[in-house]
């Protein structure tokens, strides 16, 4: 009995000699804000030799142990602030200082001068950072200008963005949808300027807090929104001129005003930009009848008829966008925030139109028959739209509650008619209205649970509905009258709704290993109406023989997992898995038929369905003072992935696109980045390399359209590509600088054929004056005037190789005006895609474990 006593007083002696945890959050004491990177040291009373030391992670916490019990000293000091000091004693337990606020020292925040590069691009293990303001070819541009680029990312002449040569990507504005889809973000990302955008963050392998949809990813646009006191601003004004013919056409223009504030408890931002631009472009197309199955390489001996149609286009565009919002500190513990953007495209505003000449050469080499035709189509549209958001945070020691929701409504009209001449023929004239609405709600609720600095525990719930519509008709045009085309009508209307419960959870081992699991649950429903005419011009139900596919309703689970550990001296490896999904959306199961090229009509498949991935990656970060290695080795396994065929009509004249469920489609891959500062402060130079092997195999199917059934087999498809791209940063003194970007990319396989290689180069210089107050930006984009989009496609009875060109090089000059009283300093936080934190490399933001 007395040994099991004296074990106890041993043991008691013991833990109270123990270490003791010391834990505190550094803030700025005027605004409130978080401090991130404060340095914090701790020494004993009466002496000032340091016994620990840490600095604060995102969210401003640190947390120190090894300390004993006694008397200490604690010192927070950050670059531009007044030093803190504050006493403490430690007894036996472990000790919360709570929050420590700094003042501000505007005396040296105004004698620091930086001068160097700042980083363009910050790499973790499981995303890519891109800071829009370091890029020179970012000043008058807008946000697709600025997305080709971001390593990982394409976009095609059409706007068309794609994520490791993949289009099934979401994109996002403040980690959230805020209704961009397939069908409108290439309007709404060409009318937002550059300049409102702080960071672009790609995310290949989100984590299961995040919606699966998009198998490739998130592309996250985090907006600017600086929070520090005072005010500060800028307005920019530029000209843009396309540089090839016709000459006669005038240049674009873009006007913009960036205003933040903040007074006391109330912070805010105003966005308001005008943009009118003007690009030329031009498409070819060789098309072959054949008399059998096409194939990579032509044979001339089952050639029937040849089609030769050469396109110059002229698009003429212009909108307003803005964006507001105001964030409210109700309580030490809870912020309340609104925010929206919007954009305003009317035609007889701001002059949207596009113009396209076409000429027609048909050769009949069976018949002995030539036909030659121009067709002239004018366009007149516009593309209304906007999102709004209230969001709610509540904070309290270890636990977080965010609460938001979103509203949005994007609509889009166009107008065209058609002209067509032939000789010995009479003109026909034609039009085609289109008109479509797609409006969305959703609401979130995250709870945020720290049991200890090293773990994180993390839950929530996700409702989304959206609903759209869209109708199109087309006609002849005799005699003045309206004579409709029955086979181009076309009703369409589709609601979804989708409920998401997910639950992460993660924790940081011995300092090195971190461990996070997660996983989402989503019940999701769709209900589809289309009607369209048959030759009569009655109309039809184009469910009525498949009832069934009315209405779709369907439970999933979506799996994620991290394991990342931390070798020490820059050295971080990191394995992920997700599961993640691509339903079908807008364009794609939207029967309407677009006729504007009257041998070429593209129309949706209702019966598409979803597609699932299976996503496995192997990440590398090796980080020098100077460098900055990022390597990967990624895995796709893609069912029911979707892609573009093409058939010839009944006609066997006329050729036909739609979209179809290919069996599967895998990609295994290697991504590098480097990123080398060199020659002191003068060149930054970021290289990303990514190859890949790409394979679709084979389907032989079939689909139903308006009653005709179309026989659909697909030989299947290999190849070894790949894309390198080069930004050269070049700082020739602390006012002048300079960037040039090149990119090359390999031959792609399609469903049917491939796509040929590409590259391309942009220059940019940039010259502050007025201690950086006023910037004068030069850029000339596609240098080469190389930028296009070739494909060779092949199946039955055709082989075809068409080029399309929607801009050509061009020229801009670019005046940005800074004002304001504000210091900002580094630390201000952004929405990025975790919230109100950035995301750690196990893909939750940023925490101590």
């Amino acid at each position: 009995m007395k040994r099991i006593l004296s074990i106890i007083c041993l043991l008691s002696v013991v833990m109270t000699m123990a270490a003791n945890v010391v834990t505190g959050k550094v803030i700025d004491k005027g605004s409130g804000d978080i401090i991130d990177f404060a340095n914090v040291v701790v020494t004993r009373q009466g002496s000032t030799t340091p016994l620990e030391g840490t600095v604060t992670d995102a969210t401003g916490s640190f947390r120190i142990t090894g300390l004993k019990d006694g008397q200490y000293v604690l010192t927070v000091s950050f670059m531009g602030y007044h030093t803190l000091t504050k006493q403490f004693t430690l007894s036996g337990k472990d000790l919360n200082l709570g929050r420590l606020g700094l003042r501000e020292d505007t005396q040296t925040l105004q004698e620091v001068e930086v001068v160097g590069q700042a980083s363009s691009m910050k790499f973790e293990l499981d995303k890519k950072v891109f800071t829009v303001d370091q890029n020179i070819a970012s000043a008058g541009a807008s946000v697709t200008d600025v997305l080709e680029n971001i390593p990982s990312v394409d976009v095609d002449q059409e706007g068309t963005i794609s994520l490791r040569n993949s289009e099934d990507v979401e994109i996002w504005i403040n980690g959230k949808p805020a209704g961009l889809t397939s069908e409108n973000r290439g309007q709404v990302l060409q009318q937002m300027p550059a300049g409102t955008i702080e960071k672009i963050e790609i995310i290949t392998n989100p984590s299961a807090k995040f919606s699966p949809e998009g198998t490739s990813g998130i592309i996250n646009l985090v907006m600017k929104k600086d929070r520090s006191a005072g005010y500060y601003g800028s307005v920019t004004a530029g000209l843009d001129y396309s540089l090839s013919s016709p000459w006669n056409v005038p240049p674009g223009a873009n006007v913009g005003l960036n205003l933040n504030f903040n007074a006391g408890p109330v912070d805010g931002y105003f966005n308001v930009g005008y943009r009118y631009h003007i690009s030329n472009g031009g498409s070819k197309t060789d098309r072959y009848n054949l008399s059998g199955t096409g194939s990579e390489v032509l044979d001339s001996t089952l050639i029937q008829s040849h089609l030769v149609q050469e396109g110059q286009q002229t698009h003429r565009g212009g909108g307003m966008f803005a964006r507001a919002g105001l964030n409210f500190r109700l309580a030490e513990h809870s912020t309340l925030g609104v925010s929206g953007f919007g954009m305003v495209s009317e035609p007889k505003v701001f002059k949207m139109s596009n113009t396209n000449h076409r000429t027609y050469t048909f050769t009949d080499l069976v018949n002995g028959m030539n036909r030659a035709y121009t067709r002239d189509q004018n366009s007149t549209g516009s593309h209304p739209g906007g999102n709004a958001t209230l969001d709610y945070t509540f904070k309290l020691d270890n636990h977080q509650l965010m609460v938001s929701g979103t509203y949005n409504n994007f609509g889009w009209n166009q107008y065209t008619d058609y002209t067509q001449i032939e000789s010995g023929m009479d003109t026909l004239y034609q039009d085609q209205n289109n008109e479509s609405l797609e409006q969305g709600i959703e609401i979130k609720a995250d709870y945020e649970w720290k049991p200890t600095p090293m773990s994180r525990l993390e839950a929530g719930y996700d409702y989304t509905r959206n609903w759209s519509r869209s109708n199109a008709d087309a006609h002849n045009i005799v005699a003045g009258n309206q004579v409709e085309l029955p086979e181009y009508f076309a009703d369409f209307h589709s609601l979804t709704q989708n409920h998401a419960i997910y639950i992460t959870y993660g924790n940081r081992f011995w300092n090195k290993l971190s461990i996070q699991v997660g996983l989402r649950g989503e019940y999701y429903m769709r209900h589809l109406e289309s009607t369209y005419k048959d030759a009569t011009g009655t109309e039809k139900d184009a469910y009525a023989s498949y009832p069934n596919k009315k209405d779709t309703a369907y439970f999933q689970l979506f799996p994620s997992a991290y394991i990342s550990y931390d070798f020490g001296n820059g050295h971080e490896l990191q394995l992920n898995y997700t599961r993640r999904v691509n339903r079908p959306w807008g364009h794609q199961i939207n029967p309407r038929m677009d006729f504007s090229d009257s041998t070429n009509i593209s129309y949706g498949n209702v019966d598409l369905l979803p597609a699932y991935s299976n996503n496995l990656e192997l990440n590398y970060l090796k980080t020098w003072d100077r460098h900055t290695l990022s390597a990967g080795v990624f895995w796709k396994y893609r069912e029911g992935a979707v892609q573009n065929i093409k058939y010839m009509d009944a006609d066997g004249k006329t050729m036909k696109n739609t979209y179809f469920n290919v069996s599967t489609r895998q990609e295994l891959g290697v991504e590098v980045v480097a990123k080398n500062k060199l020659f002191g402060e003068v060149l930054q130079l970021t290289t990303s390399a990514n190859f890949y092997w790409n394979n679709i195999a084979a389907v032989n199917d079939s689909l139903e359209h308006q009653g005709q059934m179309i026989h659909v087999n697909l030989a299947g498809q290999n190849i070894f590509a790949g894309s390198v791209r080069v930004n050269a940063q070049f700082m020739f003194t602390k006012n002048f600088s300079g960037q040039i970007s090149a990119r090359w990319r390999s031959p792609r396989v399609v469903a049917q054929g491939t796509t040929s290689h590409s590259y391309s180069i942009d220059l940019g210089l940039r010259h502050t004056f007025l201690n950086k107050q006023l910037a004068l930006a030069l850029n000339v984009r596609d240098l080469l005037d190389s930028r296009a989009r070739r494909n060779t496609t092949w199946g039955d009875g055709f082989w075809q190789f068409s080029e399309n060109r929607w801009h050509s090089r061009s020229i801009s000059l670019t005046l940005t005006y800074n004002f304001g009283n504000q210091n900002r300093r580094r630390g201000d936080r952004m929405d990025s895609l975790s919230g109100s934190d950035e995301m750690d490399d196990s893909g939750n933001s940023n925490s101590d474990f």
